[in-house]
């Protein structure tokens, strides 16, 4: 099931009309690193990523050979170092990984599907890439995994046969607990098998959760009822409660963070221009209608650009953070309060190419990791790790 690749060249400063790297010297704790590999044939699509407890980072790929008979792409593990220096790379033959990468006590697994659209989860030896395990989770098509607190495991798939979003948790052991669909009222595989496929959209489909005093459940962004919608689902039944929607899948929400009680951050997007809602109080019981809430425009922002949200834990305060990627190849990073819809700081790393956010985390010493995807030569997609200390994010007196 498994082979192991030609290893990762670790670019570094490139000169003349290859410059990839920005401009400023970052710290010692912070780096950024862009990893080439020799087949030309090859795109890397960044999924998830996750640091390691003992140290070191360790990423997930999509990647597409244009040479290859199976319409999918295959699976693409790489382990660095905590400076972000590659210590193995192992190719896996599971289909369509989807974020989020999962820690089971000493092991980490990732969810993909075989030639047959089922979904597994697959675990791995850390310290080789050696497949350990694989767990049939009974559902096709995945499109998105979640840890919760309680180390349970959640994934949205896509049912064909019922026409509906898909949604299960389980055990830290991969045992099945609950299950439940949401009828799409539509046949939307089509549009599945291209954003699993990536010829066509990638919608944002994600799952978190939140907490409240009068109770707590999941958020998923999925379609459902014609629409790409955020369900809010009950933390026992997993029975849909609440929702937003807009029009059809043309639009939606893009990425969403709970905030404390009903208040959440949240982006979305509509007719190619990005909105940004930081502080905004939603019912998680009723249907409601993203037009009716008062949103910014991000016209710097791609065109329906996907977005990472994260709530930025440190000694002295707490801020919402929004990464995404600017029309003029930068990534960028909104800072704002947690008890307002007050911006505190934008940061921006700019690149000489092409560059899509895909994943964010805060690491152990309170900065974050960004991975995303970069352009090489504006044609080569590669993978790209952004490692920004926490100094960064400490507002100026």
């Amino acid at each position: 099931m498994r082979k192991i690749l030609p290893y990762l060249f670790l670019i570094g400063l490139l000169t003349g009309g290859c410059e990839l790297f920005q401009d400023e010297i970052l710290p010692e704790d912070g780096f950024t690193k862009i990893y080439n590999h020799p087949d030309e044939v090859l795109a890397f699509y960044p999924e998830s990523v996750l640091e390691l407890d003992e140290g070191g980072y360790i990423f997930v790929s999509a990647v597409k050979d244009e040479t290859s008979e199976i319409e999918y792409p295959s699976t693409y593990v790489v382990r660095t170092s905590a400076s972000g220096e590659v210590e193995w790379t192992m190719a896996y033959d599971w289909l369509a990984p989807c974020a989020t990468m999962i820690q089971t006590g000493s092991g980490i697994a990732f969810v993909a599907m075989n030639q047959q659209f089922e979904a597994y989860a697959v675990s791995i030896d850390p310290a080789s890439g050696a497949e350990t395990g694989q767990y049939a989770l009974d559902l096709t098509m995945p499109l998105a995994a979640y840890t919760a607190e309680n180390d349970q495991l959640l994934v949205l798939g896509y049912d064909f046969v019922t026409r509906s979003s898909w949604i299960s948790k389980f055990s830290s052991s991969f045992v099945l607990e609950r299950s439940t669909l949401l009828p799409i009222n539509t046949d939307l595989e089509y549009e599945v098998q291209r954003h699993l496929n990536r010829t066509g959209q990638e919608y944002p489909f994600f799952i978190g959760e939140y907490n409240t005093n009068e109770g707590a459940g999941y958020f998923v962004n999925c379609f459902y009822n014609y629409t790409l919608r955020t369900v809010f689902l009950d933390l026992a039944s997993l029975g849909a409660e609440g929702s937003i929607f807009a029009f059809r899948i043309e639009e939606g929400i893009s990425s969403l963070v709970h905030k404390n009680e009903g208040i959440f951050g949240l982006t979305s997007y509509f007719e190619g221009n990005n909105y940004i809602l930081p502080d905004t109080e939603l019912s998680l019981t009723s249907s409601q209608n993203i037009k009716d809430f008062d949103s910014e425009a991000l016209y710097e922002l791609t065109f329906k650009a996907p977005v990472e949200a994260l709530i930025l834990n440190s000694d002295t305060a707490d801020y919402e953070l929004f990464v995404s990627q600017t029309n003029s190849n930068s990534l960028v990073i909104y800072q704002y309060a947690m008890d307002s819809d007050s911006l505190l700081s934008t940061i921006y790393k700019d690149f000489d190419e092409t560059v899509e956010v895909k994943d964010l985390i805060q690491t152990g010493d309170g900065g974050i990791a960004i991975l995303s995807s970069i352009r090489i030569l504006g044609k080569y997609r590669r993978p790209l790790l952004v490692k920004i200390p926490a100094e960064s994010f400490i507002p100026e007196e």
